[in-house]
């Protein structure tokens, strides 16, 4: 009997609640950086991460010459090989880090970059940009070797308050959903074909239950513009 399966390719236009959650507690458990949740948001959490979320990377892929996202090759072929091969040379014991989301045309990326490594980072992730839509040219095998992305493409910025960065990433999430996480400004970003959100193994569940990390309970809820606590009202 011939048999056949087919997958059926996710398509979203909205941070659902579950993935919010899954991107709320990662940010949350890495490190936090600069700032204060504010005292009718979540706390801090009781055990983070070795390390910060130091960087925040927007790629526009419209502006591309192939206007084609390769998130996915650039994280794992690129950002995940290079991290590995550095930290190895340098002596330095450093894991990837990291979380995303997709939106209309672009991506954020919020990663841990090691100090020493950064201006080598800044320099790479358009070159990778290059390089991805170059594949299989072996006269420029190197990312070195390959020009930069177009002015504007990559945008590469130090975090320096993780909470409002946390915030921003998702303001993409289902208007009904988002007072439970205490994201007051919603922004639609479009419809996506594919994983819209994603975290690394080391910020995801398995981790933060080796470390002890106890998630917060929802906190907010709308009544008449005053905030009550979920236990108040009843919410799971």
């Amino acid at each position: 009997m011939h048999t056949q399966s087919c997958r059926k390719t996710r398509v979203s236009t909205h941070i659902s609640l579950a993935s919010a959650k899954t991107l709320h507690h990662a940010c949350r458990f890495a490190r936090p950086q600069g700032g204060h949740q504010s005292r009718h948001g979540c706390p801090p959490a009781n055990v983070s991460a070795p390390v910060s979320l130091n960087l925040f990377v927007t790629i526009q892929w419209n502006l591309t010459s192939s206007k084609q996202d390769n998130f996915a090759a650039m994280r794992n072929q690129r950002f995940c090989r290079w991290l590995r091969t550095r930290c190895d040379q340098l002596g330095i014991s450093v894991a990837p880090y990291y979380v995303y989301v997709r939106e209309k045309n672009h991506v954020h990326w919020l990663v841990h970059v090691p100090e020493e490594l950064i201006d080598e980072f800044t320099d790479l992730v358009p070159r990778w940009v290059t390089s991805l839509e170059q594949k299989g040219n072996a006269q420029r095998k190197r990312a070195q070797n390959h020009d930069p992305a177009p002015k504007g493409t990559v945008k590469v910025e130090r975090v320096g308050n993780s909470v409002a960065v946390r915030k921003y990433l998702l303001e993409g999430i289902r208007p009904a959903d988002a007072f439970r996480l205490g994201i007051k400004k919603i922004s639609p970003q479009g419809t996506i074909v594919g994983r819209r959100t994603g975290i690394s193994r080391t910020l995801g569940p398995a981790a933060r239950k080796a470390a002890g990390y106890k998630a917060q309970r929802p906190v907010w809820s709308r009544n008449n513009g005053r905030i009550l606590s979920a236990e108040s009202v009843g919410l799971p």
